[in-house]
Order: C-alpha cells, then sequence, then structure tokens
C-alpha cells in the first residue's frame, strides 16, 4: 500500500472535487424538486462548503505540480493533453458552481453585509446582476453546471486510462470515479441539508442513492480484483504492488458501511452530529480507496502493447 502514500495531494484532490460533485448533483435534485423559499435560500447557504472543499482539492493539486504556475502552464495543450483537460473541466466546474452560488447568494445575505467597505460593493453588485436575470436562470445554471460536473470527472477518468498503465486503463477507473462521486456526494448533500433542516423530500432518494453506490462500489471492487489478478509486467504482478489491498479494502467497506449507518439513523433522527460522523467514516473510506489506486500504478511499455 505504501507506494500510493506518495501521491496523497491526488488522494485528496480527486475524493475531494469528486466529493463535491455529488453534492451539487444532489443539490440540483433538491432544488429542481422543492421550488420553497426557505429551502432554496438554506439549501444555497450551505453550498459554500462546496467551494470550500473544491478550494482545498486544488490546493492539494496544486502540491503535486510543484507549484500553481506549474497548474497554469498545464493549461497550454488543452485538448491534447489529459491533464490539461482534467485542469480546464476542474477550473470551469469551479468557476461556474462558485459563480452561480454567489449570484444566487448575492440577495440572501443580510443587509448588514452591504455596508462593509469591499464585500458590500460587490454583494450589491452580485445582487443587482442577479435581479436583472430572468426567472429561470437559477434552473438553468444548476442544470449547466451539473453538466460541466459530469465533464470534470469523465475528463478526471481519461487522465488515468493510459495504454502502457493497464491496472488503471479499463472500466473500473472511470466507474470508481463515478461511485464515489455518488456515494460520498450524496452523504455530504444529506449531511449538510440535515444541519439546516431542509430536504426531507429527498432524504429517501439520497439515501438510496448512497446504499445501492456502496453495493456497486463493493461489486466492482471484487471484479476489479479479478481483472487486475491477471494483470503482469516483465517485473510485476499487479497484485505485487498492493499486497494490502484485500485487508484495506475490506477495512473500507466496513468504515463505509458504518458511515452509512450512522448517516441513515441520523437523518432520521434529525440530529445533526451524527451524520457528520458517518460522513467522514465514508470519505475516509474512498480516500483509503485512492491509495490503493495509485499505489496500482505500473507500466508495461510500448512493446508489450504491441507496438
Amino acid at each position: 500500500m505504501g507506494m500510493g502514500l506518495h501521491e496523497w495531494p491526488l488522494v485528496f484532490f480527486t475524493v475531494l472535487a469528486q466529493t463535491a460533485v455529488g453534492a451539487f448533483w444532489a443539490f440540483t435534485l433538491l432544488l429542481l424538486s422543492d421550488k420553497s423559499k426557505q429551502v432554496e435560500a438554506r439549501t444555497h447557504y450551505v453550498m459554500v462548503v462546496l467551494w470550500v472543499l473544491m478550494s482545498i482539492g486544488f490546493i492539494f493539486s496544486t502540491l503535486h505540480l510543484g507549484s500553481p504556475q506549474r497548474a497554469f502552464n498545464a493549461l497550454n495543450r488543452i485538448g491534447a493533453s489529459g491533464l490539461s483537460n482534467e485542469i480546464a473541466a476542474g477550473s470551469a466546474f469551479f468557476a461556474l458552481g462558485a459563480g452561480y452560488w454567489a449570484l444566487a447568494t448575492a440577495n440572501l445575505l443580510p443587509s448588514s453585509w452591504q455596508k462593509l467597505p469591499l464585500i458590500g460593493f460587490i454583494v450589491r453588485l452580485l445582487g443587482n446582476i442577479e435581479s436583472k436575470l430572468p426567472a429561470f436562470w437559477k434552473t438553468l445554471g444548476m442544470i449547466v453546471v451539473s453538466i460541466v460536473g459530469a465533464g470534470f470527472i469523465y475528463a478526471m477518468s481519461k487522465l488515468y486510462m493510459i495504454d502502457t498503465v493497464p491496472t488503471w486503463n479499463s472500466v473500473y477507473t472511470p466507474l470508481l470515479f463515478v461511485l464515489t462521486a455518488l456515494l460520498s456526494g450524496s452523504a455530504l448533500a444529506l449531511t449538510l441539508s440535515n444541519c439546516v433542516k431542509i430536504g426531507e423530500r429527498l432524504n429517501g432518494l439520497l439515501l438510496t442513492v448512497a446504499w445501492l453506490a456502496l453495493i456497486a462500489a463493493a461489486v466492482t471492487t471484487y471484479q476489479q480484483y479479478g481483472y487486475l489478478s491477471g494483470v503482469s509486467s516483465a517485473i510485476h504482478q499487479a497484485l505485487d504492488l498492493v499486497p494490502s489491498f484485500v485487508p484495506v479494502m475490506i477495512t473500507r467497506f466496513i468504515l463505509i458501511l458504518f458511515g452509512l449507518i450512522l448517516l441513515t439513523a441520523g437523518v432520521k433522527k434529525r440530529n445533526a452530529l451524527i451524520p457528520v460522523i458517518g460522513f467522514i467514516l465514508i470519505v475516509v473510506g474512498e480516500l483509503l480507496a485512492r491509495v490503493i489506486f495509485y499505489g496500482l500504478h505500473m507500466t508495461v511499455g510500448m512493446a508489450a502493447l504491441g507496438y
């Protein structure tokens, strides 16, 4: 398992970013199904957590690159480079999502904010812009940001699907990335909505999505183990790179199972703290899985592929 630990910035970046995307999907469903002003206001308030997670995630990604300047340089090959596409798609999701959130909350903030020197100017400016937009702009904005978020996960998956890295170049990479978004994203949305007492209408649906994502992740991981057992190079057998694959995955699913039990119980009892603990356990489980993912990096060379 140790080989994946040196990529810890990417471990945190990918899991946090996918969690933010999944939570935005969940909040989009909530806001499309419940048009009440109270739900809309409280949902947009707690949505700030998503952009905090994206900020932290991008900080981790720049640690991997060495400096923020390298992140800007990586954008030079959009369309031709998987890394450039990932950074561009992630930046687009972050910018559009945060922009949507800023406009949506501008007229919801207390009037005292408008008296602050710089913040007040920005709030008034955004509030004036939002008041002039057509009524359907929020619906359109949520759908656009959700689609861009899906594109971000797709770009993230494509980055790792490299011909010379057979341990990553399989259907399991995008599938597991999407399942992380559905599982941890739904858990985050449930946790936040439970904290501010909204979203009861979708609690059952999001809990179902989270439980089904857990089952799908368990089945996918089992299938992935069988696939990896048949992957080897002239030097390594894939599973030899991560001898702790089985115990770590068992630990992962135990953490997620207990996390989902706590989340389900906390949501049904309308307890604010229990779901938070459950969400943390779920994210820790996904982080463990991502350490294994990076530990599986193994190149076979072009000759082995018949080139």
